[in-house]
């Protein structure tokens, strides 16, 4: 495809209200959009960075920077070297580097040209990706995140998912823990709902010690504070799916000894910040249980690459999200169809947790506790550029 045009656009929205976590909370949700147009084709790639940045993960005003001042340029002079013409999707990694943004980069620009190539063919994304026609007709369960209350009520908590669970729009609730919040809620939630598929993520928030002795069968670890990993145990009789990210990101020794302590498998969702991250854990035993996020990794492509590794290993996995808007978020729900998904992914529809969702784009209906990935050419409906703010525009003469 002979490329002719890009364009940067930005959008600002707002959550319908704040969602906390361990991490903090989150109030607003800037967008990012980038559009390619080639003589045959356009297409459009979402940025998943959130407002604010983490331990691991870069702020979205760091990646809109990065995609202004170099991440197009460097697509343009792939284009250069090739007289014209864009790199495959599959060849977009690859301009650019290993950190961070470039990963977050990377998967906006892939993802823009991966639409461009669809929409060209005719084809949509699920069949791009190897997902089967009965598996994309069916549709691909749908699991919901459930924040810290504000008020950290209980009866709050309990409230938003009895909801969920009574307009049988969820296959699975993902609950936000950390220290001081996590057995309690845990176990009004399962009282409540006795066979609902249950996750807790914990964003990192509880500490392993191994040094200064301490009991287990894995000897590691002090006692001491609400923040002490080993109290996990006592979410043992809960029935969970898994405990996403107990531990500090970096510390996979850990993480392994705190999986071997806990009958219930350990998720990484922070660690995994690479396809040699996500491999890493799996050999080392460190990981139960991948919540994979195609952003993070570097883009869908290698969000594949990173399902069929874990399926490889045995090790369960889900797509996890940002708080994507309904385009990025279709792409999820295509990428869900994959086997070697084990657990309902996070696919909720951005009107959900969007304030004005309809500015950025259309998200595929919901079935009850399913969604059909987009059927149509491409990743989903694009965005409209009269709702978006244009930051920048590049155009090939």
């Amino acid at each position: 495809m002979r490329l002719r045009l890009v364009e940067l656009y930005r959008v600002d929205l707002a959550f319908c209200s704040p969602v906390t976590t361990a991490a903090g909370a989150h109030t607003r949700r800037p967008v990012a959009f980038v559009r390619v147009v080639a003589h045959e084709a356009e297409g459009w790639g979402e940025c998943a960075a959130l407002a604010e940045g983490t331990s691991v993960d870069p702020a979205f005003d760091a990646v809109l920077g990065a995609l202004e001042k170099s991440g197009v340029g460097r697509l343009l002079e792939a284009v250069a070297a090739r007289d014209g013409e864009l790199p495959s999707a599959s060849q977009v990694p690859a301009l650019f580097g290993s950190g961070p943004v470039a990963h977050f980069v990377a998967a906006t620009l892939e993802m823009a040209v991966l639409d461009a190539e669809l929409r060209a063919s005719g084809e949509p994304l699920w069949a791009r990706l190897g997902v089967e026609e009965a598996v994309a007709t069916a549709g691909v369960p749908v699991g919901h995140l459930v924040g810290i209350p504000e008020d950290r009520s209980v009866d709050a908590l309990v409230a938003r998912v009895d909801v969920l669970v009574r307009s049988a729009s969820t296959a699975r609730v993902r609950v936000k823990i950390e220290p001081g919040w996590d057995t309690e809620p845990l176990r009004a939630l399962r009282d409540a709902f006795p066979n609902l598929a249950l996750q807790a993520d914990a964003n990192g928030s509880y500490r392993w010690e191994v040094a200064g002795a301490g009991g287990g069968r894995d000897g590691g670890g002090r006692d001491g504070g609400l923040d002490d990993a080993r109290r996990l145990v006592e979410l043992d009789g809960l029935g969970l799916s898994c405990i996403e990210q107990p531990l500090a990101p970096s510390d996979l020794a850990a993480l392994r000894q705190l999986a071997a302590r806990l009958d219930t498998p350990v998720a990484l969702d922070e660690s995994l910040t690479s396809l040699g991250r996500v491999r890493d854990a799996l050999r080392y035993g460190a990981c139960g249980v991948a919540c994979l996020k195609p952003a993070r990794l570097g883009g869908l492509l290698r969000a594949k690459t990173a399902v069929n590794a874990c399926r490889e290993s045995g090790a369960g996995a889900f797509v996890g999200g940002f708080f994507e808007s309904g385009f990025a978020r279709a792409a999820n729900a295509a990428l869900a169809g994959l086997a070697g998904l084990t657990l309902p992914g996070d696919l909720s529809d951005p009107a959900e947790y969007l304030a004005d969702p309809e500015r950025v784009a259309v998200y595929p209906g919901l079935d009850g506790a399913l969604v059909r990935p987009f059927g149509g050419p491409g990743v989903a409906p694009p965005p409209s550029p009269a709702r978006a703010d244009l930051v920048r525009s590049w155009s090939l003469r």
